[in-house]
């Protein structure tokens, strides 16, 4: 790991504090004089090396004469430094650079080797340098250096050489004189937006070209980011103002020299006498040059030592103290990197190598502000779209399929692939390819076949359209890598000659498959110039690997997986092409569909953790860092998931991408059933325990038979943050699912136990499962209930009461009793429902003539047997979910209501005055008709008064699912768990009168025998927002367009109010959800979403998930995101200190940073748990054991 940093000289690596850099022109270059310069310059490095506290000194050279000297020839290029007055080249022979810890021992060291210099030399130049104690810059604003990059894996990558002199590198030097009247005619402000940085350190998002930070960041033809040691130090006073240095001597070190080139000409952009960067118009460089840095063996001074020599800046030494949670990404690089990781078990140089690339790759993300392209039309020109409409829908789109996946975003030459980093690649890659960078909540770019007459009628008549494909469910990859691409295409061309009347589907099918064999081999000529690349720098185990990589690719594009890393590589790449087209997936079981290829082709069990590892960082090595730079590509029709269109939350889902990978749980077999863990589903767990991306999310089933080490590595990798993994408990789960057919056989038992979480969190039947949903809003039943039918979030002088949503129910004052409103509420529920399914069945099948998916359908059980499209009723299930989202708010609205109103012991108030206090959010939001603003102001204070009163009342009193033993609490919540599941089911089986001509029009065009499977759902996924903004104020406390608790969480403190999460007893939160309707009723999953402390000890959270995973905790899916209010509410102010925390959203792990204010709020105020006994939360524990 550590063999090239071991190959520098030891004072490369010194901190810069004080010290002397001079620059010397010696006489002659004659080899007498070589042999008495390498004598001073070792005796100087030893001299150095000896004292304590241990200084530092490395000695450059002048390229060409270092290349004399030694027989070498070393270019360089000066082109940038010798073309322009704002650098100045001096030139010289040696560089000394003497780092020390003050100034009179930098002095005291050079005191004898300056002599014997002088003897050599007809010119010594010396600068006299050191940092304040706080080492800040500028007048004392800045910090310098944070972001250098001092641990061993980008030294290595980015710093030092590699191959024949390992250890060396190229040094730039320039000293530049600051001009205080250009720094001081600027507010302080506008010096931030300059260096692209505030004071503390935190870095700003860099909307400005101009700013020092964007100017200085450069990117290599890979995409990349490539890293400068800075070790410049401050010299000399203005005036003797200890505040006003007179410039600063900027010493920088890389392993190429021509990086040096390319960042100068990026800070002077196209003008030579308006330099780009608006800080280099506030200094000049008056002197220096490009040095050769020779390998400690080279020059014959002492190696730097890995273990002594490192550095890690304190602004990123903050890490949990849990020893598994990571704050920052040089906090990682440094622990993993130094070999001080707690487990001891870190990812290997390989994949640190990766990760160090990935996690640049991120950074960029503050930096530079890229978006995807619109893709060019299928036709070509405008007058073509037209003659295109005689082609059928299904073929035009797998033409686009195919000229997308073979062209135009993967192949070598294409400018498009360039520019969007589709065509990546390192050769210390295992797996090749990249994921383009669209998610839900951005939306995507595909290639459009629709000719303008038809986008127009689609609009009118769907509001759908080329960009309407929405994943979202789980592709059959086993299907894929147990035959291979080119016994699929045999099948296609097989079924096509004996069954010419799906003709346009099996050749939509075919086309579209060619597209992906396309890509592989695209991707296989993108590997062979790895290989030769590497070549040519010395790289050959590099080399080797990739001409394995591209060997695989060209046989995988016909040949099925003849090996473990085969079988990687090969859904990895069909993964991409899914995604490319616009279909985003997730990726299903993969240890159930690994596993064999492992055991039949077995390989060390290190090798197949590096493969899983660096699957891993494909999946996650795009994210963004910044939503201030979120582009929008979502259109009218994009990402359909009922058949019609709506306006979904985004903010929530800027690095969702669908991509959820789920271990463990029962085998598929009939009969008894039998735990399919296996040695992949542990690869998968470490995985997600060492590697903090955002995807893949990983979700763990669990189940009775869950082996003991399979729980206690999900509890460190719980720990680790970013709730990776989810826990699914199997024993509900199946049961649910196989109730959710129409008759036990339906679903089958088989099915139930092949489950897989989609591209959230939904489970259903992997590989042969279409999906749609659409939102029952319990919150607005609720205000329908005591508002007359209407919901009031818009009542005012525009809409009066509110909108007019359902019947009319009575008016509040008229309601007596809380079982009479009980009742007015679950019919107001009903008819939503009704409506739900009526958009539903309503829009069933209207993507096959706008938008099918034939490449999707070729991994969809059914489609191909059918020979019908996805989205035209081919998948062997088609699964619909009515979600009740909000149920925690409603449920402690509703106790609300009956202690505020109707309890005879705590009544306070009534009905209608309660109905008007939250028409007023809760006094909040006084508004006319229902307070007369032509009165005196006072009266209206004194009613908001009253009202906030009432809100106090109403938040004192216990909340559902918080621990809290008040019977009727818990009567209301599981009555209305029953009500959800009862309506959710009763008005499809047995079909409400206006949904039943709908169902039946569904079955005259797909056959009598079509059925739904019914998965009752409740959640909110990443939309607890936008959930929220469409309710009024409900009688829990919640105010007027707050957010509601994620999925069937417990709710979350007042967003309004400062965050002071309770801790409540772990066992005691999920007793809540120990109920039939919960567990079993709501198939579609009931996740409940909690915040674990960093310091929940591993053995109480490893028993817990064992007593979970027995099942006689409360629940079917629990999410646990590992952090403290402490570190979300730093990472809020310092997003780049915190880069790596990670929190669960709906069905993914997001970068906290990442995630706009409302989401960063709600995240403070989310339950937090605390270990406890199940004993004490009256379980019945089984046989004693907890």
């Amino acid at each position: 790991m550590t063999e090239i940093l071991e190959g520098a000289q030891r004072g490369l690596l010194t901190r810069s504090l004080f010290g002397q850099l001079l620059t010397i022109d010696l006489k002659d270059h004659h080899e007498g004089t070589y042999n008495s310069l390498i004598t001073i310059v070792r005796d100087l490095a030893a001299t150095a090396d000896s004292q304590q506290p241990r200084c530092g000194l490395f000695a450059g050279f002048s390229p060409q004469l270092w290349g004399k000297w030694n027989d070498r020839t070393i270019p360089i290029s000066e082109k940038v430094l010798n073309g322009t007055d704002q650098y100045t080249n001096t030139s010289g022979d040696v560089l000394l650079y003497l780092k020390t810890h003050d100034q009179n021992t930098a002095e005291e060291l050079l005191k004898e080797p300056k002599m014997r210099l002088e003897g050599l030399a007809k010119n010594i130049d010396c600068v006299v340098m050191g940092k304040r104690l706080d080492s800040r810059i500028i007048g004392g604003r800045y910090h310098d250096g944070i972001t250098n990059p001092n641990d061993p894996v980008s030294l290595q990558e980015d710093i030092l050489i590699n191959g024949d002199f390992k250890g060396s590198s190229f040094a730039f030097t320039q000293r530049f004189l600051f001009d205080w009247g250009a720094i001081k005619s600027n507010t302080v402000d506008s010096q931030d937006q300059i260096v692209g940085r505030r004071t503390d350190g935190s870095i700003l998002s860099q909307h400005s070209t101009r700013g020092h930070v964007h100017r200085a960041n450069v990117r290599d033809s890979n995409g990349d980011q490539r890293k400068i040691l800075r070790q410049a130090l401050p010299f000399g006073r203005v005036h003797n103002h200890s505040g006003r240095e007179q410039g600063i001597m900027f010493v920088a070190l890389c392993n190429e020299q021509q990086r040096f080139e390319d960042i100068l000409q990026n800070l002077l952009g196209k003008r030579k006498d308006d330099p780009a960067d608006k800080l280099m118009q506030m200094m000049s460089g008056v002197g220096g040059s490009y040095w050769y840095v020779p390998a400690a063996r080279e020059l014959g001074v002492s190696p730097a030592k890995a273990s002594d020599d490192l550095y890690e800046h304190p602004h990123w030494k903050v890490s949990s103290p849990n020893g598994y949670l990571f704050y920052n990404f040089q906090d990682y690089m440094h622990t993993m990197g130094e070999g001080r990781y707690k487990e001891g078990d870190g990812p290997t140089p390989r994949l640190l190598s990766l990760i160090h690339r990935t996690f640049n790759h991120w950074r960029d993300g503050w930096v530079h502000n890229d978006h995807f392209p619109r893709l060019p039309h299928l036709a070509g020109s405008d007058d073509k779209k037209k003659e295109m409409e005689a082609i059928p829908i299904p073929t035009r789109k797998a033409m686009a399929n195919f000229e997308t996946l073979n062209n135009l975003l993967s192949a070598p030459d294409s400018k498009v692939a360039q520019k969007c980093g589709l065509l990546r690649i390192h050769p210390k890659e295992l797996i090749v390819g990249v994921v383009p960078d669209f998610t839900y909540g951005r939306g995507k770019e595909v290639m459009p076949y629709l000719s303008n007459e038809e986008v127009f009628n689609f609009w009118l008549a769907k509001q759908l359209n080329e960009f309407s494909s929405m994943g979202h469910i789980i592709p059959d990859l086993d299907h894929l890598v147990r035959n291979g691409l080119g016994n699929m295409l045999a099948d296609l061309e097989k079924r096509l000659h004996e069954d010419p009347s799906h003709a346009t589907f099996y050749k939509s099918a075919i086309t579209s498959l060619k597209g992906v064999q396309g890509y592989l081999r695209n991707w296989a000529t993108a590997a062979d110039n790895s290989a030769a690349q590497a070549r040519t720098q010395n790289q050959a185990d590099d080399a080797d690997s990739m001409a394995d990589v591209s060997d695989r690719l060209r046989r995988l594009a016909d040949q099925a997986p003849q090996s473990f890393q085969d079988a990687v590589q090969l859904l990895y790449s069909f993964h991409c092409c899914l995604h490319l087209v616009g279909e985003l997936t997730s990726i299903g079981r993969l240890d159930q569909i690994l596993w064999p290829f492992l055991e039949k082709y077995p390989i060390p069990t290190d090798r197949a953790q590096e493969i899983i590892d660096c699957l891993f960082v494909k999946i996650g090595e795009n994210a963004f860092i910044d939503r201030s730079f979120i582009h929008d590509y979502i259109t009218c029709g994009t990402g359909s998931i009922n058949g019609g269109w709506g306006n979904f939350s985004q903010g929530g889902g800027i690095n969702q991408w669908g991509q959820q990978i789920t271990i463990g749980g029962y085998k598929a077999m009939d009969g008894e059933p039998q735990d399919g863990c296996n040695p992949v589903t542990m690869l998968f767990l470490k995985s997600a325990r060492r590697i903090p991306v955002s995807a893949p999310s990983v979700s763990l089933r669990l189940n009775k038979q869950t082996p003991v080490g399979i729980i206690e590595e999900a509890a460190k990798a719980l720990l680790s943050g970013g709730a990776q993994p989810c826990l699914f408990n199997d024993d509900k789960l199946c049961k649910g699912l196989l109730d959710s057919g129409v008759t036990s056989d339906h679903v089958g038992i088989r099915r139930s136990r092949d489950y897989a979480a989609d591209g959230c969190f939904e489970p259903m039947m992997a590989g042969a499962t279409e999906f749609a949903f659409n939102n029952v809003m319990p919150l607005l039943a609720l205000e329908q209930t005591i508002n007359e039918g209407a919901t009031y979030a818009a009542a005012g002088s525009e809409h009066l009461r509110g909108l007019k949503a359902s019947f009319r129910s009575p008016l509040a004052r008229s309601i007596k009793s809380f079982e009479e409103l009980q009742k007015i509420f679950l019919e107001q529920l009903r008819w939503l429902t009704i409506q739900c399914y009526g958009y539903i069945l309503d829009h069933y099948g209207n993507l096959a003539d706008v938008c099918p998916s034939p490449l999707l359908s070729t991994v969809i059980d059914g489609c191909i047997e059918k020979g019908r499209d996805l989205t035209d009723g081919g998948a062997r299930f088609h699964m619909i979910a009515p979600l009740f989202p909000g149920a925690s708010n409603t449920i402690d609205s509703l106790y609300a209501i009956w202690k505020l109103v109707y309890d005879d012991k705590t009544a306070c108030t009534t009905l209608d005055e309660l109905l008007l206090c939250l028409i007023n959010d809760w006094g909040f939001g006084m508004i006319e008709p229902y307070q007369d603003l032509m009165l005196a102001a006072t009266e209206a204070e004194q009613h908001a008064d009253r009202y906030k009163e009432l809100r106090t009342a109403a938040l004192a009193l216990p909340k559902w699912a918080s621990g809290a033993a008040d019977a009727v609490l818990q009567k209301i919540g599981a009555d209305f768990m029953d009500s959800i599941v009862e309506i959710g089911k009763s008005v499809i089986r047995e079909p409400h009168p206006a949904l039943a001509p709908k169902l039946e029009r569904i079955r005259q065009k797909y056959g009598q025998d079509f059925e739904f499977v019914v998965t009752i759902g409740a959640g909110t996924f990443e939309g607890y927002t936008g959930v929220g903004e469409a309710c009024g104020a409900s009688a829990d406390g919640r105010r007027k367009g707050m957010p509601v608790a994620s999925d069937t969480s417990p709710a979350p403190s007042p967003q309004d109010l400062p965050p002071k999460p309770a801790f409540r007893n772990i066992y005691g939160v999920m007793k809540s959800y120990h109920q039939d309707a919960v567990e079993y009723g709501i198939a579609d999953a009931a996740p409940v979403d909690l915040n674990l402390p960093e310091d929940f000890p591993l053995e109480d959270l490893q028993q817990f998930i064992k007593d979970y995973a027995a099942g006689w905790v409360g629940g079917n899916l629990i999410t646990l995101t590992c952090a403290d209010l402490q570190t979300l509410q730093a990472a809020s102010k310092d997003p780049e200190k915190y880069g790596l925390v990670r929190v669960r959203m709906g069905g993914w792990s997001e970068f906290y940073t990442t995630a706009f204010p409302a989401h960063q709020d709600h995240h403070q105020r989310r339950p937090t748990v605390a270990p406890g006994r199940p004993d004490e939360q009256g379980y019945e524990v089984q046989n004693g054991d907890f």
